[in-house]
């Protein structure tokens, strides 16, 4: 049975509303809720519960979808939401409980989550998202010019070693891989950003070993005239058949074993680089501000979760800055 949000207030919820003073906190949750229209993600969310009048009400999926917003947005574990959400007067007032409600348990918390990673929705709230910041006016699908990159993320345990008795403390899913001549196990995000407005459009996640190049054409609109990327993309066959359709190829040219890069070849690159250098910046925020050096889980479908929702909440953070320039 589906729990649904009250909007009943008590004596002591009128009190704190009341108040003429708000911290930064809350003024920027404010502007985040206002910014996002969740009924549209409650009912693509509510699908999954299966309508019933009998037994005890959810918790409502309005909560736990804001819960799940906060908890990517101050990089939060689980006993630490819960504990914040007991706590913190702004996370209470942007989630909708009242002082008579009863803050939903980590154990909560977590079964939601997998309620989504089970069902692989992310995906589809992820495009809601845009589309709600289509509406805002940020044109994301209709760039002209996208860049796509890829980063390498440390998995929360090190590699198995072989032989070893299976272990639910043992990450299985990510996979080793080589950068230059540093090794790395865990997984990798992937992401298509619009130059002109710094938003992402498409994301995707994968195990380490993946080569970027893989993933070329899902980080595509189709609608480009120009598209950008680092020397991991190139190829002559996909760079004819970009030409042949009008769209400037803007990945960088790679010297190879015999045949350095000429002098034009270099300038082109530094041209090329100022617009591609821009997608560095998504992934500079999210190890900042976000620490995402490593994932925080130990199989594929629950750290994608954590790579979209990332995603989703940088882009949402993007427009609040655009909408205040």
């Amino acid at each position: 049975m589906v729990g649904k949000p009250t909007r009943q207030l008590n004596l002591v919820d009128s009190a704190m509303t009341n108040r003429k003073k708000h911290s930064r906190t809350e003024k920027t949750l404010r502007r985040i809720d206002e910014l996002i229209d969740w009924p549209v993600l409650v009912e693509e969310i509510e699908g999954l519960y299966k309508p019933s009048r009998r037994g005890r009400p959810s918790i409502p999926v309005l909560y736990m979808i804001k819960i799940l917003f906060l908890q990517t947005l101050y990089n939060l574990s689980d006993p630490e939401m819960e504990d914040a959400l007991i706590d913190r007067l702004s996370f209470q007032r942007f989630v909708g409980l009242s002082f008579s409600y009863e803050v939903p348990d980590f154990t909560t918390i977590w079964r939601f989550r997998e309620r989504l990673v089970q069902a692989d929705m992310l995906d589809r709230l992820f495009q809601k998202i845009n589309q709600m910041l289509e509406k805002k006016g940020c044109q994301l699908k209709r760039g002209q010019m996208t860049t796509v990159d890829a980063t390498l993320v440390s998995a929360a345990r090190e590699k198995p070693k072989d032989g070893e008795p299976r272990s639910s403390q043992k990450d299985y899913d990510a996979t080793a891989t080589k950068k230059g001549k540093k090794g790395y196990f865990g997984y990798k995000g992937h992401v298509g950003m619009d130059v002109k407005t710094g938003l992402i459009h498409h994301a995707e996640f994968t195990p380490a070993h993946v080569h970027d190049s893989h993933k070329f054409y899902e980080l595509l609109t189709g609608e480009e005239k120009a598209v950008f990327g680092e020397k991991a993309y190139t190829s002559a066959d996909r760079k004819r058949a970009f030409r042949k359709k009008g769209v400037y190829f803007g990945v960088l040219d790679k010297a190879h074993r015999n045949r350095p890069l000429s002098g034009r070849q270099i300038r082109s690159n530094k041209r090329k680089s100022r617009i591609r250098n821009k997608v560095e910046r998504i992934f500079a925020h999210m190890k900042k501000w976000y620490g995402y050096r490593q994932v925080r889980y130990l199989t594929y479908g629950r750290n994608r979760l954590q790579f979209l929702m990332l995603c989703m909440i940088y882009s949402v953070r993007r427009v609040l800055f655009l909408m205040a320039a």
